[in-house]
């Protein structure tokens, strides 16, 4: 397993406060407070910092530091409208060019995706929902794609993590029916099956049901 340099510890530590509902939008995150909560040097903690603001993640004002976004109605629907825009095409681009290496670590992740959806485990089901759409967009072989595809990715986290019924029913210990590891299990046929108009169609329909849940409640 590679070994996390401490930006990278400092990144995941932070997304992790803030999946268990440690920082809610609007409160700020100052490295000055963060890096002796994570037993850190400041260094690493502004550079994970930065890498939030810019994957869209955290927004930053000028002279106070990096804060998180205040939902919007508006907003998640123009960012789940560019998920599914982008992300079809990158499954699209994947079932094309995706080599073989790729797909068996893509269907890696869906076993790994069901384990974590019988667990319970929140911060697990991120990382790995995490694996499958970036991991996907890498395969899609389009620099661009990828770099929209994290950007879109991480902003529309802000809507899951704090409307997802699997994210807040996991504090109580009640697991809701999770749709997503069928739907990426499609999106992974489509892939293996090299149909990219398949994959594409799949990927659309897995972000439009997320949205739907999320934010019009069915």
């Amino acid at each position: 397993m590679e070994k996390l340099t401490a930006e990278d510890r400092a990144y995941r530590e932070i997304i992790q406060l803030i999946l268990t509902g440690q920082f809610k939008p609007g409160d700020f995150l100052l490295e000055l407070e963060l890096a002796p909560r994570l037993r850190m040097s400041r260094t690493p903690v502004s550079r994970a910092l930065g890498r939030l603001v810019a994957e869209g993640f955290l927004n930053k004002m000028p002279k106070k530091g990096c804060y998180i976004p205040f939902p919007s109605a508006e907003d998640a629907e123009q960012i789940f409208f560019a998920r599914m825009a982008v992300e079809s095409q990158a499954a699209a681009s994947a079932a094309m060019k995706a080599s073989e290496q790729e797909i068996r670590k893509l269907k890696r992740i869906l076993r790994m995706d069901e384990e974590a959806v019988e667990k319970g485990s929140k911060e697990r089901f991120s990382q790995i929902n995490e694996q499958f759409h970036l991991g996907i967009a890498r395969a899609s072989r389009n620099a661009y794609l990828e770099k929209w595809v994290v950007n879109s990715f991480w902003r529309s986290n802000i809507y899951i993590f704090y409307f997802d019924s699997f994210y807040k029913a996991a504090e109580r210990g009640e697991i809701p029916p999770q749709r997503t590891p069928s739907q990426h299990a499609a999106i992974v046929r489509a892939i293996e099956g090299r149909d990219p108009e398949e994959a594409a169609l799949q990927m659309k329909a897995h972000i439009q049901n997320t949205y739907d849940l999320l934010l019009l409640g069915r």
